[in-house]
């Protein structure tokens, strides 16, 4: 699905992750991501939980060095 980044603030145990507020649409949801490149006001491709990757990767809810992350931002590739 296709959301807008509404804030990115630094991972407080992580030098290179964010922690992200993206809205989908029907749900606002939190993502850590490693990009460097996201910044608030994008859109982005996002993979929501159950959504499964070319690789045969399912996303699941995790948990990135204790922030809850519930999705993941999907690069061009």
């Amino acid at each position: 699905v296709v959301g807008y980044v509404e804030t990115k603030e630094k991972h407080p145990d992580a030098d290179k992750l964010s922690i992200l507020k993206v809205d989908v649409g029907s749900e606002k949801l939190q993502i850590v991501c490693g990009a460097p490149n996201v910044e608030a006001g994008q859109k982005v491709v996002v993979a929501k939980v159950g959504a499964v990757m070319p690789s045969g990767m399912v996303i699941k809810d995790a948990e990135l060095r204790g922030v809850a992350s519930s999705g993941m931002i999907c690069s061009m590739r």
